[in-house]
């Protein structure tokens, strides 16, 4: 089946960044967790960071729930430690708070703007590296 919704995704310091836009299916959620684990498997020696701009992201169909079960507990045992969401409606925080529920080792905030998620980010990392990135408009 054909691909629907896009993502972005890269690595600046120890954040990942994920971009996400339009509604996704299944093909999309299925690659979007095979590059998440192999662009993070690239951070996991070290706690790292992780912001989700999700303000162009119109959800997805519910049977990606499984596939992101499955990075969500990847996540959790890999070093993930923050994690900022930016998000676009109540809806939108509601379910992905429910996808959440599975973290034990990750701290997630919700923000409705981006600025707000990387304050949060920088004010939770010591790590200079993300502190430069924000500078340099990387993120």
């Amino acid at each position: 089946m054909i691909e629907h919704g896009s993502f972005e995704l890269e690595i600046t310091g120890n954040v990942l960044i994920l971009r996400a836009f339009d509604s996704w299916n299944y093909q999309t959620a299925s690659r979007w967790v095979e590059e998440t684990k192999d662009l993070a498997s690239h951070l996991k020696s070290n706690p790292w960071l992780c912001i989700c701009d999700l303000t162009q992201w119109e959800l997805a169909t519910p049977d990606i729930h499984y596939a992101v079960l499955d990075l969500n507990l990847w996540l959790d045992e890999n070093n993930l430690r923050y994690l900022a969401i930016v998000h676009n409606s109540a809806l939108q925080k509601a379910v992905l708070q429910k996808s959440h529920e599975v973290f034990r080792n990750v701290e997630v905030e919700y923000f409705s703007n981006l600025d707000e998620g990387y304050s949060w980010l920088e004010s939770v990392s010591s790590d200079l590296e993300f502190k430069n990135c924000k500078a340099n408009n990387q993120l």
